[in-house]
């Protein structure tokens, strides 16, 4: 059998998305066990339809798998694989994996042409559903950790496979077939390159060395397991090396839910990636943090870490079960900046111990601290997270599909639904406009030859407000918002200029409207309850009339 893997569209061509590791390490595993396999990556093909791409990979050989899969906000996207292949061939075997079926078998396979989804980590059971598909007489029912119909429209559950125990079992990722080259050249105006090379030559990887968190935060789900497990040293120095002599990269940024929960080994990894020479950033709970430990990890090349702030409300962070506090936040973010590393940190407003008060709260604290640059942002009740468990059980969620199929935002908080959907409409504004972004100075601007694509890259001349450093980055216009974020490569502070001064060639106000429009509409839309649950079909609607 050959099996086709296809990555979703998570992205325009060109655009930065975050490469696909779980469908990177189940295609490598297969790979080593001698299966046939190639990979369609639909982010880096310029044709516009789904189909179109698929018929031309059917054509180059024949397919009788193909596997797909991800997170429930690419439903669309999924489906969208799922039924051009079925369209191509009648015969083709689906299978999907990730958190769209592990999350909810049930839903997935009633509404998504599936014929087997894969639920937890899918390495194993993809080869032992392969060997009993090529077994006269093989039984499916006796695969672990599958769901299917049976012959007569039953859902079938097989039961949990269980967590991989011992990760250095698995093969590394792959990366040439899924277009790894491609991705590299993406990453370049990826938010936070300038920090590890300000004029543009980032090449860049993300690797996970662990899997799942060993905490239990009531707005996430870990659809690997709920025991964390980490790769040994030596496993992920093999990958690393892997990466540096073939692609050359120079910054590695762990994406694992949290980097490490061993501060020895932290000091261990340390020591054995400063010889590389190259920048890595990680993520960290706010108590791991200390000013001893962070001077320690940027002598060896750390430039930026993401935390989970959440909230600046103590009453909020208890209900999120978060384990920490207000005062363990601000301590936490002052350490960062003391040690100059690039934070990536956010905050989640909407929690269901959230009020106005706790609201207003941490917005007046957000706003009075810039300097620390956190993404404002509000919880979805994803599945199958405890906060999605129980806005079921209370009936704030009333259609599976409809949610699962669009992720709305639903208002689980305390607020009422007026101020609620006020406040999400304010929220990404903010977002949109970088309000309370502290504003740089733009001293100058370039227009090279060198283009990405079809866009060219600019060097440009900033002064940072809080420090006063000059800077010079070089970037293209990627997304098009009245303003472009960039990070200090002095004190690692996010401030603003406008795109339209910073890239007068390539600035278009009707690509900004192109882009803002359908958003802006579709939040307002999100005020009446008809809506929400239409909120990604009325959104494609409006992609495809402003296009027009």
């Amino acid at each position: 059998m050959h099996v086709l893997f296809v990555v979703p569209r998570f992205a325009a061509p060109g655009q930065f998305y975050s490469y696909p590791i779980g469908l990177a390490y189940v295609y490598a595993f297969l790979k080593r066990h001698g299966v046939s396999v190639s990979c369609l990556n639909l982010c880096h093909e310029s044709c516009a339809s789904t189909h179109a791409s698929l018929e031309q990979e059917f054509a180059k050989v024949h397919v009788d798998m193909v596997c797909t899969g991800g997170i429930s906000t690419y439903w669309e996207q999924i489906n969208d694989i799922l039924m051009s292949a079925k369209r191509i061939s009648r015969d083709v075997i689906t299978v999907v994996g990730g958190a769209i079926v592990t999350a909810d078998p049930e839903t997935a396979l009633a509404h998504l042409p599936i014929d087997y989804g894969v639920t937890g980590e899918g390495e194993y059971t993809l080869v032992e559903l392969l060997e009993t598909l090529q077994t006269e007489g093989g039984r499916p029912e006796n695969v672990k950790g599958l769901a299917f119909r049976s012959p007569n429209g039953q859902l079938v559950l097989t039961g949990g496979r269980g967590e991989i125990k011992n990760l250095d079992a698995l093969p590394i990722p792959e990366y040439q077939d899924f277009g790894f080259r491609d991705w590299t050249e993406n990453a370049k105006n990826r938010p936070g390159s300038e920090v590890c090379d300000p004029l543009g030559e980032v090449r860049f990887a993300a690797v996970i060395g662990s899997r799942s968190c060993p905490f239990s935060c009531t707005f996430c789900y870990h659809p690997l397991g709920k025991k964390y497990r980490q790769r040994s040293l030596d496993h992920i120095f093999g990958e690393i090396d892997y990466l540096t002599t073939t692609y050359d990269i120079n910054m590695i940024h762990f994406v694992d839910e949290l980097f490490c929960a061993d501060q020895r080994r932290m000091l261990a990894f340390a020591e054995r990636i400063r010889p590389y020479g190259i920048g890595w950033g990680c993520n960290l709970r706010v108590s791991q943090v200390s000013l001893e430990l962070l001077e320690t990890l940027v002598s060896s090349g750390l430039m930026c870490v993401g935390m989970g702030i959440e909230s600046m409300n103590d009453d909020v962070l208890k209900s999120m079960k978060k384990h920490t506090t207000k005062a363990m936040n601000i301590t936490a973010l002052e350490t960062i900046r003391q040690a100059r590393l690039y934070s990536s940190s956010n905050i989640i407003l909407g929690d269901p111990a959230d009020t106005t008060e706790t609201v207003n709260e941490t917005i007046t604290w957000w706003k009075s601290n810039p300097v620390y640059g956190i993404t404002l942002g509000l919880i979805r009740a994803v599945p199958d997270g405890p906060i999605y468990r129980d806005a079921l059980q209370e009936g704030i969620i009333k259609d599976r599909h409809a949610h699962i199929k669009n992720l709305p935002l639903v208002n689980l908080s305390k607020m009422s639904d007026k101020q609620y959907y006020s406040l999400v409409l304010k929220v990404h504004w903010w977002n949109l406009m970088h309000t309370y972004v502290a504003s740089g100075t733009l001293i100058g601007t370039r227009r090279l030859e060198e283009c990405h694509g079809d866009k060219h890259f600019y060097e440009i001349q900033l002064r940072c407000p809080v420090c006063g450093s000059e800077q010079t980055n070089r970037k293209f216009l990627d997304i098009p918002t009245p303003n472009v974020r960039i990070i200090c490569t002095h004190c690692s502070t996010s401030f603003k200029v406008p795109q339209k001064q910073a890239f007068p060639g390539d600035y278009s106000l009707v690509a900004t409207a192109r882009y803002a429009l359908p958003r802006l509409v579709v939040y307002v839309m999100t005020r009446f309850s008809f809506f929400r649950k239409y909120r990604y079909m009325v959104k494609q609607m409006l992609d495809r009339f402003v296009r027009l």
